[in-house]
């Protein structure tokens, strides 16, 4: 599980006062609060880290690396103004320890540590500009993060070939026409549909959310290898990798070809679990899922944008289904994550019942039953969800969970409790002068 202790950057200024700093990211990791208290610098912060990690680990970044080359990587998030003298970051990873400390930057390995290469997607708030505008891809001056994404989003639109996708939405469908590069929302049932560009801001929010983690998600889980591009010098260390293992265990071929073939033999089609009954299979799956992409790391900022909250309670099930969407499982399971910034209490009170689901299905509970209330495949365990809260004052608190189940106590609930005590404030007023 990687971890992440951040102060003095941005809004963050204390940061968080447990665990010897160190914000723990776990499979579904949610951060809440109020405006402008680092919501989104934790998300970027955790997405640049992981992304280093991956670029260090395939070796297409040196270890060393210098003040000005980390500024330039926070740029692309436009989060390089936070940083202070007094700035302190520290990022633990599976395979490598990034710490930036007294204005110097520095990366360590760490020692026998096994990889899983990611896929990483960041769904900016401004997402909508992917959407809203006609032709948003000759658009100058985007934000790198949301250009990249711009770029995700048309990929996986492209990928429809002309056919229809199914929105987590009061059955609206998204339609992409490649010969026009015209994206629409239907409903068949109303008769209804409308170029994107025209359609309400939920639809525009959602609609490249949806569509985008979907994709990726099923690109990971149907092992399509393509999903990684190599580099010339990439391409010459894997091959030399593989001759390698393939000198040691007198195996024929070694191409990135043999790789994609090597994958697939031991995915068992029907149950898919991968077999590893050698010690060859181990050696070439572990060289494999360290250089392949095999599992899906999805930062949405702000899920819940423009929609009504039984709206939300959808969209957040369909990320959590796009979450637990697994690549493939050994005796050790290959986790996704997903790693999500919001403001809305309903996202915290969906997400209990997600785990109530889970709870539920280790007790015996029929699946049927449990559809009808929160589908199956939304059900995350309480254990593999974190929650922390951002405070105006620049620190950061863990919400504690309840019998693992997620906390209610945030401040987003509070506010909910301060307006109901205000009404009954403004009812005894009338009570009282209104007679």
């Amino acid at each position: 599980m990687a971890k992440l202790k951040i102060r003095n950057f941005g809004p963050i200024q204390t940061g968080f006062s447990e665990n010897d700093g160190f914000l723990e990211i776990s499979p579904v990791t949610v951060i809440c609060g109020n405006q402008a208290t680092g919501k989104s610098t934790i998300a970027k912060l955790y997405s640049t880290c992981a992304w280093l990690e991956k670029k260090v680990d395939s070796g297409e970044f040196p270890k060393k690396i210098t003040k000005t080359f980390f500024k330039e990587l926070l740029a692309y998030h436009k989060i390089d103004c936070y940083i202070k003298k007094e700035t302190e970051i520290l990022y633990i990873g599976e395979t490598c320890k990034i710490t930036y400390l007294d204005s110097k930057i520095s990366i360590d390995s760490i020692k026998d540590a096994d990889y899983i290469r990611p896929k990483i997607v960041y769904i900016p708030a401004e997402r909508n500009f992917c959407t809203a505008i006609e032709n948003a891809s000759s658009l100058k001056g985007l934000a790198k993060d949301t250009f990249d994404f711009l770029s995700d989003y048309m990929i996986a639109a492209n990928s429809l070939k002309n056919s229809k996708y199914k929105l987590p939405l009061n059955g609206y469908e998204f339609r992409y026409d490649s010969k026009t590069n015209t994206s629409y929302v239907a409903d068949d049932a109303k008769d209804y549909e409308i170029d994107i560009v025209n359609a309400s801001s939920g639809l525009q929010s959602l609609s490249p959310m949806a569509l985008t983690s979907a994709y990726y998600s099923q690109f990971i889980a149907d092992d399509k290898t393509s999903n990684t591009e190599f580099s010339f010098d990439q391409e010459r260390r894997w091959k030399e990798g593989m001759n390698k293992i393939g000198n040691q265990y007198n195996i024929p071929e070694n191409s990135l070809q043999f790789l994609s073939d090597a994958l697939a033999q031991y995915k068992n089609k029907t149950e898919g679990v991968v077999k590893l009954e050698t010690e060859r299979d181990k050696t070439i799956y572990k060289w494999l899922i360290r250089i392949i992409n095999s599992r899906f790391i999805n930062v949405v900022e702000e899920p819940e944008q423009n929609l009504y909250p039984e709206s939300q309670a959808e969209v957040l099930y369909y990320l959590l289904q796009c979450f637990n969407t697994q690549s493939y499982n050994t005796t050790e399971k290959i986790e996704n994550k997903l790693l999500i910034t919001t403001h809305s209490p309903y996202i915290l009170a969906y997400l209990t019942q997600s785990a109530k689901a889970a709870e539920l299905l280790t007790k015996g509970v029929p699946e049927k039953e449990i559809e009808k209330i929160i589908p199956i495949k939304a059900a995350v365990p309480g254990e593999m969800i974190h929650i922390y809260e951002t405070k105006s004052d620049g620190s950061i608190k863990l919400l504690e969970p309840y019998e693992n189940l997620p906390s209610d106590d945030n401040e987003l609930n509070k506010a909910l409790e301060e307006q109901n005590d205000s009404f009954s404030d403004l009812l005894e007023l009338e009570a009282k002068f209104c007679k």
